[in-house]
């Protein structure tokens, strides 16, 4: 029994080492956060309150608004909005082009979560380069529903 089960774990092992070797794939593909960003959705967020710091002073820089998506690991809505909504190539683009964008794991950016009111992910604010709220976008939508939002505030900020 016991060899059974070593073959298999050592097959398995195998299977792996193959596929890393064929695709090149490493364990920093897999990451969602360093010290600096979160990656999520193929886009790279800047994180926590000194991120959102740095967001404010490149939003006025740039005339950029910026997007804070509150999301949480243990979320299974944020998955889904992270791949269907954020990950849909249009709103991709515009995120990745037309904003600053800062990510809160709302499970350790509790100030920051508390002073926008936001209590549960996926939660999206979209904010001026002062710290105004100009939109909110509660919840797993769709990318129907989210992309004349993000067109709509990005427009709404490039015109001030």
């Amino acid at each position: 029994m016991k060899t059974k089960k070593l073959t298999t774990i050592f097959v398995l092992i195998l299977i792996l080492a193959i596929a890393v070797g064929t695709y090149n794939i490493s364990l920093s593909d897999f990451r969602l956060s360093d010290s600096n960003y979160s990656y999520l959705a193929g886009l790279t967020w800047y994180r926590s309150a000194p991120g959102l710091e740095k967001g404010f002073e490149q939003a006025s820089l740039e005339n950029k608004p910026i997007a804070v998506y509150f999301w949480a690991i243990w979320c299974q809505y944020c998955a889904k909005f992270q791949s269907d909504t954020l990950g849909n190539p249009q709103v991709k683009k515009i995120l990745q082009d037309d904003y600053v964008l800062v990510a809160m794991d709302l499970d350790i950016d509790r100030d920051v979560s508390g002073k926008y009111g936001v209590s549960y992910p996926p939660y999206v604010l979209f904010l001026d380069s002062k710290g105004n709220v100009i939109e909110r976008v509660a919840g797993a939508v769709d990318a129907g529903t989210f992309l004349p939002i993000v067109t709509q505030v990005r427009d709404q900020v490039r015109s001030k």
